[in-house]
C-alpha cells in the first residue's frame, strides 16, 4: 500500500513539475532559433477583413477603443468594424454613437436583450454581416488596444492556405502597481511564449488568446449557445479541421486587467469552467493522427487543467503517508513541504497586510490560488454550465 502510494504520489508531482516546467523548457531546446517562416501577402495583395467585437457595459474603455481603431494600418476600402451591443445599460451606445466617425466604416448591432459574448457573437457572425464578403475576421474584445501594425501582423501570413487562425499576444497586460502585477505579467509571458514556440514547431498554439486574433470566415463555426471559452472552442475547432494555429509576436495587443487578486480568480474559475467544456468536444485530439497536436494537448492545456487535482491528491497523500510512516525521510520532506507551502502562502497575506511585497510569496500565493480556483472551476462544470453571461472584469 506505502509503495503503491508513494509511487503516485511521484507520478503526480512528475505531471506538475513537467507542465509548468520540464514542458517549457523542453519548448524552448527544440525552437532554438526557429522563427515562423511562411510567405506574406504584400500591401496589393491584403484580403477585406472584418473587425468584430462585443461589447456590454464598456463606457470606461469603450472611447480609448475607437481612438485605437483610427490609428491602425490597414487600408480602410478593406477593413469594416463591426460592433455587437449586448445590450448594455450604461453610456456605451451613446459614447460610440457620437465618436463612430473614423476612417473606417463602423457598424453597430444593438441587441436589446443580453445573451452573453458566444450568443452576440452568433448573431453578428450569422444574421449581421455576411462572413462570405470578408476572407478574415479579426476578433477582441472592446477593452483591447492594439499596436497599429498588428492587423497587418495578424493577416501577413494567411496568404498560405494552411494557416487557418494567427493569435496575438498580450504586453503590460496590468497596472504595475496592483497586488499581483507582476505575476499576472509573468503568468501573461510565459503563456505566450508557449503559443509561439507552439506554433512555430507545430502550427499547434494551444489556443489563440481570446483578446485579439484572426480566423478565416470560412473556419468559423457556430459557437454552443453556454460556451464561455470561444476562442479556445473556434482555435481547437480549426486544429480538428487539419489546418494550422500559429501565434506571431509581432502582432501586439495591451489589455487593462485590473491585477486584483479577488477579479483574478473569479476570471480564472471561469475560465476554468470554459476549459472543461471544451475537454469533453476536443478530447478526441489526444488520438490525432498528428502526434504533435496531441503532444501539446496534452503537455500544455490538459495537464494545466488537472494540475489543481494533481495538487489536492499529493497533498492528501503527503499526509497519508507521514501518518502511516513518519520515520520516513520522503514522506517527512513532503509533508513539511506541504506545511512550508501554506506557511508561505499565510506569510504573503500577513506582510500585504503590513504593505510590505515580496514578489516570490505573491507568486507563490497566486500559483496557490489560482490553482485553486481551477478547481471550482472544474466543480461548476461538474454541476453544468447554465448561461454564459456574465459580469465582466472591473475596469479601472
Amino acid at each position: 500500500m506505502i509503495l503503491f502510494l508513494q509511487l503516485a504520489l511521484g507520478l503526480l508531482v512528475f505531471f506538475v513539475i513537467y507542465n509548468y516546467l520540464l514542458y517549457p523548457i523542453l519548448l524552448k531546446i527544440l525552437v532554438g532559433n526557429k522563427t515562423l517562416q511562411y510567405d506574406s501577402y504584400g500591401v496589393e495583395e491584403l484580403p477585406k477583413i472584418a473587425y468584430v467585437f462585443a461589447a456590454y457595459n464598456e463606457e470606461k474603455v469603450i472611447l480609448n477603443k475607437l481612438r485605437n481603431l483610427n490609428l491602425l494600418d490597414y487600408p480602410s476600402h478593406l477593413l469594416e468594424i463591426h460592433i455587437g451591443l449586448d445590450a448594455p445599460n450604461d453610456a456605451t451606445l451613446s459614447i460610440i454613437e457620437a465618436n463612430k466617425d473614423l476612417k473606417f466604416p463602423v457598424f453597430v448591432h444593438h441587441f436589446t436583450e443580453r445573451s452573453g459574448k458566444a450568443n452576440v457573437l452568433n448573431q453578428l457572425f450569422y444574421k449581421s454581416l455576411k462572413l462570405i464578403d470578408f476572407e478574415l475576421v479579426i476578433l477582441n474584445d472592446a477593452n483591447i488596444i492594439s499596436k497599429e501594425n498588428c492587423l497587418l501582423e495578424l493577416v501577413k501570413y494567411f496568404k498560405n492556405s494552411e494557416i487557418g487562425i494567427v493569435g496575438a499576444v498580450i504586453e503590460n497586460a496590468i497596472n504595475e502597481q496592483t497586488e499581483i502585477a507582476q505575476q499576472e505579467k509573468f503568468y501573461i509571458q510565459n503563456e505566450s511564449t508557449l503559443k509561439v514556440q507552439e506554433g512555430i514547431l507545430w502550427g499547434a498554439s494551444m489556443g489563440a488568446f481570446g483578446a485579439c486574433y484572426a480566423i478565416r470566415s470560412e473556419l468559423i463555426k457556430t459557437l454552443p449557445a453556454n460556451i464561455l471559452m470561444e476562442d479556445f472552442y473556434l482555435s481547437m475547432h480549426v486544429l480538428d479541421q487539419g489546418k494550422k494555429v500559429i501565434t506571431n509576436p509581432r502582432a501586439i495587443v495591451y489589455e487593462d486587467l485590473p491585477g486584483s487578486i479577488q477579479e483574478e480568480f473569479k476570471r480564472k474559475r471561469r475560465i476554468s469552467t470554459g476549459n472543461f467544456q471544451n475537454l469533453k468536444t476536443y478530447f478526441h485530439l489526444l488520438w490525432s493522427s498528428t502526434f504533435s497536436l496531441a503532444f501539446a494537448f496534452f503537455s500544455h492545456k490538459i495537464l494545466r487543467w488537472f494540475s489543481p487535482i494533481f495538487i489536492l491528491l499529493m497533498s492528501g497523500i503527503s499526509v497519508l503517508l507521514f501518518v502511516m510512516n513518519p520515520s520516513s525521510f520522503w514522506n517527512a520532506l513532503f509533508f513539511y513541504g506541504l506545511l512550508t507551502n501554506l506557511f508561505l502562502a499565510i506569510l504573503d497575506i500577513a506582510l500585504q497586510g503590513l504593505n510590505i511585497n515580496v514578489n516570490l510569496l505573491r507568486l507563490h500565493r497566486y500559483f496557490i490560488l489560482m490553482n485553486f480556483a481551477m478547481f471550482l472551476g472544474f466543480i461548476d462544470w461538474l454541476k453544468g454550465v447554465k448561461t454564459n453571461i456574465w459580469k465582466p472584469t472591473q475596469r479601472l
